[in-house]
């Protein structure tokens, strides 16, 4: 028994050998020559003020953490309210060679991007990508500068050797003809083939850069992934036009989704969190706030309809102000930040869904279920918050409840006394003077 156990922990040893021997031969064909690791940026689709501060930060540091080289790796249609001239001055006093690598297939630089690329040391294309046009610098503002203002600012920054009058300012260029016409230095459809690209090359203050070993046929640099935070990465993803359409209509169905259901649930906190950051979204986008009160007004135009418990004329009103809402959330400003019709269109069938389904069934629920012990509101005082004539709805102990009183007419704003219940419908009576003194 005890020869089986050491036989087995032998084997065990030996195991554990061979991975390790295996992961370290591994490192060493991937390290190759030892070169110094090369950092890589993203900057993906829309360049907000969050990822123009990132791409300012990781180029600070880059030199400190020992980088021989810079691949910046962009995907953009353009930018909003960017500082360019804080970035640009950031990539200027950057002291490691910069790549841009316009990527994957099929990515463009526009508008912001296009000043990156001008101030990187060199630039690759990957297959069917684009470059330019550089106009307009704000997606917000879709008119922009004047073509000899933009020209005027990128004559400072585009490197020696590349065309004077870069016809990509006004226009796209394709792939193809911008290393026809020596815009860019290369081709490039993978990482792998940029490394390759670059290995040999002097760039800038005449480094040579180490980034693959052609005996291996191997990278002789390590690639450092540099991404934003948890925060920066949430921040920058809301202010994507259809992002923030959305998540103002989730904010709205989980407010009122807790509405009916008494008591700051899982989903009141949702929606806070949810119009916290449709919010913030907004305010970073060239927003349209009619356009925001319309989406806001659609949605209760669906909720009188649930109260009435028929879909009628507000429903109908309510998905044309959905619909108009989203469309005009951003007018006025740049192709690209418009919401898109199919972000539309999944927003109001959502929106149907949410009511037809979700709230008619939770409002079945709630008159179902009958209301005793504790959470009875019986005895209790609320204020009316519309009028009662004969129904209408009551706030008392934090929660909104559908009303009904015997009495002519209570007006809202009126204190009442919660007399008794019918399922979740209070039956109420209007507060006297000598009541509310006996109350106080």
């Amino acid at each position: 028994m005890k020869s089986q156990r050491a036989i087995a922990l032998t084997l065990l040893l030996v195991l554990l050998l061979g991975v390790l021997w295996g992961a370290i031969s591994s490192a060493k064909a991937q390290s190759g020559t030892q070169g110094d690791p090369v950092d890589l940026i993203q900057i993906k689709n829309l360049v907000d003020p969050v990822q123009a501060d990132y791409l300012v930060d990781r180029l600070g540091s880059a030199s400190s953490d020992g980088a021989q080289a810079v691949i910046i790796e962009i995907d953009t249609p353009g930018g909003v309210d960017v500082d360019l001239e804080k970035l640009i001055e950031a990539m200027a006093d950057a002291e490691v060679p910069m790549i841009c690598w316009i990527a994957p297939r099929g990515a463009q630089a526009a508008g912001v991007g296009t000043f990156i690329v001008a101030a990187c040391d060199q630039t690759y294309m990957s297959g069917e990508s684009s470059l330019g046009p550089a106009v307009p610098v704000n997606l917000a503002l879709p008119d922009g500068a004047p073509y000899g203002e933009i020209r005027a600012r990128l004559d400072r920054f585009i490197p020696v050797g590349r065309p004077e009058d870069p016809i990509w300012v006004e226009r796209s260029v394709s792939t193809a003809e911008a290393v026809a016409e020596a815009m860019v230095e290369g081709e490039a459809s993978t990482l792998d083939g940029l490394l390759q690209h670059l290995d040999g090359q002097e760039i800038g203050d005449g480094r040579v850069l180490e980034t693959f070993d052609e005996d291996s046929g191997s990278l002789s640099a390590t690639i450092r992934f540099q991404g934003m935070g948890l925060l920066d990465r949430l921040l920058h993803t809301v202010t994507n036009p259809n992002i923030a359409y959305l998540l103002l209509l989730a904010a709205l169905f989980g407010l009122i989704f807790e509405l009916y259901n008494p008591g700051i649930g899982f989903d009141g906190i949702l929606g806070v969190l949810a119009l916290a950051l449709a919010l913030y979204g907004l305010g970073a986008l060239p927003t349209s706030w009619p356009a925001v009160l319309l989406v806001v007004a659609g949605v209760c135009a669906f909720l009188l309809d649930l109260q009435i418990g028929a879909l009628g004329i507000f429903t109908i009103g309510g998905a044309g102000a959905v619909v108009g809402g989203g469309a005009l959330l951003f007018r006025g400003a740049a192709s690209e930040l418009l919401v898109t019709p199919w972000t539309i269109a999944a927003a109001l069938a959502s929106t149907i869904l949410f009511f037809v389904s979700v709230m008619t069934a939770a409002l079945r629920v709630r008159l179902r279920r009958p209301v005793s012990g504790a959470d009875s509101p019986v005895g209790t005082v609320g204020v009316a918050k519309t009028d009662i004539a004969p129904e209408g709805t009551v706030i008392t102990k934090g929660a909104l409840w559908r009303a009904r009183t015997m009495e002519m007419g209570i007006e809202a704003g009126a204190k009442v006394k919660i007399m008794a219940t019918e399922g979740l419908v209070l039956l109420v009576e209007p507060m006297h003077e000598h009541e509310d003194a006996d109350q106080s």
